[in-house]
């Protein structure tokens, strides 16, 4: 598995593909769809934009993004990473996220910091822009 793993990383990377946050912890069962292609999330994964993670009942996640930022998602929920752009050096920042269902904690990392304007986070009755640093999101 972890050799499959670890082949799959060298042909996203050939791809062009960069890893945008990582699984920093799991309690309970998720799955993350990479390329429409599920499997159960386990601690260190890389997460991609255009990820999408669904966690089942009693279960829990948190992720650190490459700009600091962090995001727990709780049980029953599903959120997408649509886009995520982190480029200092160019000052091209974009974080546009997707929360159809459930919950999340998040904690602002540099992009929020730098460009909360860049900042996005969709759920089914609007949208949300970030204008502070550490919030709670719950979409029905």
């Amino acid at each position: 598995m972890k050799l499959l793993i670890i082949m799959m990383g060298f042909v996203l990377l050939a791809w062009g593909s960069q890893p945008v946050a990582f699984i920093k912890n799991v309690q309970g069962n998720a799955i993350v769809k990479h390329d429409n292609i599920p499997h159960a999330i386990q601690k260190g994964e890389h997460l991609f934009s255009g990820d999408s993670i669904q966690t089942a009942k009693k279960t829990t996640i948190g992720i650190s993004f490459n700009d600091g930022t962090r995001i727990a998602i709780g049980p029953e929920s599903i959120f997408i990473i649509d886009d995520y752009i982190f480029e200092p050096a160019q000052k091209d920042f974009h974080f546009n996220m997707t929360l159809p269902k459930g919950t999340i904690v998040f904690e602002s990392g540099k992009i929020g910091k730098l460009a909360p304007e860049k900042v996005t986070i969709k759920v089914p009755q609007g949208i949300i822009g970030i204008r502070g640093t550490k919030f709670i999101v719950e979409a029905e």
